[in-house]
């Protein structure tokens, strides 16, 4: 059998027809039309692995910029990949895959290429241009979200979660403050005069404060016995009192001489209330 030249094997040769392309040889071959021609030229995708589409970009500026938009690549990837599951983009800087993308690729359909209509042609010039366009950004996901955060408007994912993570560690932290602030004022309270005060409060929350606080309350009085004075403040005072008070877990009409001589040691009773030594 003779040898037939290449250009006569190719003519009569056509792709397979019904055959799903590569998820990522789609991805990339649609690529211009997801983000923008001007942006295609600057980032391009690279991989996928774990359900996560890798984008190498040129600059970290323009990792951040495309990070604003990751919502909307997102629906233009999912839009032509097909059989794939992209649930997140990671950005990389290097220099993005260049050359011509199969032609057998169709286009995405229209959903997908208005996704990209609001992408910008270049990274923000200043802090403040990138500012005011995440906070375009962010209006514009308060308008569609179905579950926003009570405490500052920002769009949630749903479920029972009412506030957003930074809002929600606030919170602790405002009733972590307050619940110092009690013990510290009050060390007698019990646990349901405290939850009585600040319904929300835990058991395990109230003691890790117990704890937090008789830690600090030691270091104070520990300074002032290695000082060397012979008499102590009237903050230095409060401070042993109330750690008195959070140690024995008693109320102050049952704190005797001996009760605190036995937690403070001598040398500090001396130290805080002179007069008794003498």
């Amino acid at each position: 059998m003779s040898l037939r030249p290449l250009s006569a094997a190719l003519e009569g040769w056509s792709p397979a027809r019904g055959i799903a392309p590569e998820p990522l040889h789609a991805i990339a071959a649609a690529w211009p039309a997801i983000v923008g021609a001007d942006v295609a030229a600057h980032c391009g995708p690279l991989e996928i692995a774990g359900g996560t589409l890798v984008i190498t970009t040129r600059s970290s500026a323009w990792s951040q910029q495309l990070q604003f938009l990751s919502l909307r690549i997102l629906e233009g990837v999912r839009a032509v990949a097909a059989g794939a599951t992209v649930e997140r983009l990671s950005f990389r800087v290097g220099v993005p895959r260049r050359g011509e993308r199969p032609a057998s690729v169709s286009a995405p359909r229209a959903s997908a290429k208005r996704h990209f209509r609001e992408s910008v042609s270049a990274p923000a010039v200043d802090l403040a241009e990138a500012l005011e366009r995440l906070r375009r950004r962010i209006r514009a996901l308060r308008r569609t979200a179905s579950v926003v955060c009570s405490g500052c408007g920002a769009p949630l994912d749903g479920g029972p979660v009412a506030l957003c993570a930074p809002c929600a560690g606030e919170a602790q932290g405002s009733q972590r403050t307050e619940l110092q602030r009690l013990l510290y004022m009050a060390p007698w309270l019990s646990p349901e005069e405290l939850r009585a005060q600040l319904p929300r409060v835990t058991a395990g929350e109230i003691d890790a404060a117990r704890r937090y606080l008789l830690q600090r309350w030691w270091l104070v009085l520990e300074r002032a016995r290695r000082a060397g004075r012979t008499s102590a403040t009237r903050l230095e005072r409060q401070v042993a009192s109330s750690y008195v008070l959070l140690q024995s877990k008693l109320p102050p009409d049952r704190i005797t001489p001996a009760i605190v001589r036995n937690l403070l040691g001598p040398e500090l009773e001396a130290l805080l209330w002179p007069e008794r030594s003498k």
